[in-house]
């Protein structure tokens, strides 16, 4: 950013797979004079839940906290923030990519406290359950239920800290700890697909405009897998909020309730303070929060989120043709 215009920055953030590979060169010279590759990198990022990068990059002076999703402010320190996510993302070659369903496609969304009553600005202030984003689509490597338009959900979410005034805690599920506190049997009922999901709140009116109110597309999905074998290990589909309870299988409501205790017997707590970057790998660890403190606005607590996949396989029906980030729906 030395010596660029702030204006200039902004059009690079534009294209982050080309603003990705530009910066990933630096970042390579730079492990590889502390003796580590990119290699070891991404071998970590996929045997461990997350990655906390502390003060990764600098936070000078901020507008207030926003109120609302979109958009991030333009200043120097949001700059930062968006550009060291797409470079710590394309470091593990991922893309940095947004859904055009929710909050209408934009790469970076604050998460932040909303004012006022009603459901939103109460879940925007509370505390979450471990789950994994995107919920109702598929993981990698896996087609749609419904449409095999839809593109995966993401590898990673990214976390990028600009405030953070009562240190709320992030918290984050390893995927590995919360199987062991299952049986055999267990796993075995959630391996299986006979559970339901339904979009998450934050999808739910950008799936409505895309595929229409009556459109099975926008309605809770039967016969789905909350648990895939995946090399020596599983990823995991989840969410506690947007999964129903009502299978026809005894064994599997058990296993699902054991499956959302064990997640709170295995929580682990990580506060991102302004300039921290959190990586959570959504296939090998769920996420929550605990609660968000102060008022909304000012000084509260102000977070920007995006997205990482693996892009190499998708097809042109997954994107959206005028975006070089924005998957379909």
């Amino acid at each position: 950013m030395r010596g660029t215009t702030l204006d200039v920055c902004l059009s690079a953030l534009d294209h982050p797979d080309a603003l990705g590979d530009t910066l990933r060169p630096a970042i390579e010279a730079l492990l590889a004079q502390a003796g580590v590759s990119l290699y070891d990198i991404q071998q970590r990022a996929w045997t461990m839940p997350l990655i906390h990068l502390r003060s990764a990059f600098e936070v000078g002076d901020l507008p207030e906290t926003p109120t609302t999703f979109i958009p991030v402010p333009d200043a120097e320190s949001t700059v930062a923030a968006r550009a060291c996510a797409i470079a710590c993302l394309a470091a593990l070659n991922s893309d940095t990519i947004s859904y055009g369903s929710e909050n209408d496609g934009h790469l970076f969304v604050n998460l932040v406290p909303f004012p006022g009553e009603g459901e939103m600005a109460e879940k925007s202030k509370g505390s979450m359950r471990g789950h994994t984003d995107a919920v109702y689509f598929p993981v990698r490597g896996q087609v749609h239920e419904l449409d095999d338009r839809i593109a995966p959900s993401p590898d990673f979410v990214c976390l990028s800290g600009l405030r953070n005034p009562d240190q709320t805690a992030t918290t984050v599920m390893p995927l590995s700890d919360v199987l062991r506190q299952l049986s055999q049997d267990d796993i075995e009922e959630l391996v299986k697909p006979q559970y339901v999901i339904r979009p998450q709140k934050t999808f739910t009116s950008g799936l409505k405009l895309i595929f229409g109110n009556r459109s099975p597309l926008a309605r809770p999905m039967e016969g789905i897998q909350l648990l895939f074998e995946a090399g020596d290990g599983y990823w995991i589909r989840y969410s506690h909020s947007a999964s129903d309870s009502d299978y026809d299988s005894a064994a599997a409501t058990s296993a699902a309730k054991r499956f959302e205790q064990a997640c709170l017997a295995c929580s682990t707590a990580v506060v991102i303070a302004p300039g921290d970057i959190l990586i959570v790998n959504n296939r090998l660890g769920l996420h929550g929060r605990g609660v968000v403190g102060g008022e909304a606005g000012g000084t509260s607590r102000w977070l920007l989120r995006t997205y990482g996949l693996d892009t190499r396989e998708l097809n042109p029906a997954q994107r959206y043709p005028d975006s070089p980030y924005k998957l379909f729906p």
